[in-house]
């Protein structure tokens, strides 16, 4: 059995407006106008800020394709210790290694590079790394990177 309501219609309308009249919130448009939240300034540091260095690119030239570095940061050293493209190096290792139909060769970190195998299910295992930069090269571009920033 349905539960009828005692008032009609019109009187429960206006019950809701006026319920909505007496609220104190009316007007405001976020709640921290309601709260008093003072509004958001940018805050400023009174701490002096030293300007950014900035590197300043040697240009040097790339011992395989014998074309200019423009982004030393995408650079490699060659193991006689000259710099070289890192596209040119990977081109490289595809020339000299054979690198059959499943197979690819790809940089793994660290100076590293490994041919990777596919197999039937999908996923990938390294047949063969190649170490191309070690540490010691690796450390010595970084400090010459470092003291070419003005």
């Amino acid at each position: 059995m349905k539960a009828k309501n005692n008032f009609p219609k019109k009187e429960l309308k206006k019950k809701e407006k006026k319920k909505c009249d007496d609220s104190k919130l009316t007007g405001f448009a976020t709640l921290n106008q309601v709260s008093g939240v003072p509004k958001p300034h940018p805050y400023k540091s009174k701490l002096q800020v030293s300007p950014a260095k900035i590197i300043k690119e040697p240009l040097v030239s790339c011992s395989i394709c014998g074309e200019t570095i423009h982004n030393i940061s995408q650079a490699m050293i060659n193991p006689d210790g000259s710099f070289v493209h890192f596209d040119c190096v990977l081109d490289d290792l595809k020339k000299n290694h054979s690198v059959h139909e499943n197979q690819t060769i790809s940089y793994i970190g660290r100076g590293t590079f490994a041919l990777l195998e596919k197999d039937e299910n999908g996923s990938w295992s390294i047949v063969e790394r190649y170490v191309y930069e070690n540490q010691e090269s690796f450390e010595k571009m970084k400090a010459y990177v470092e003291g070419t920033k003005v």
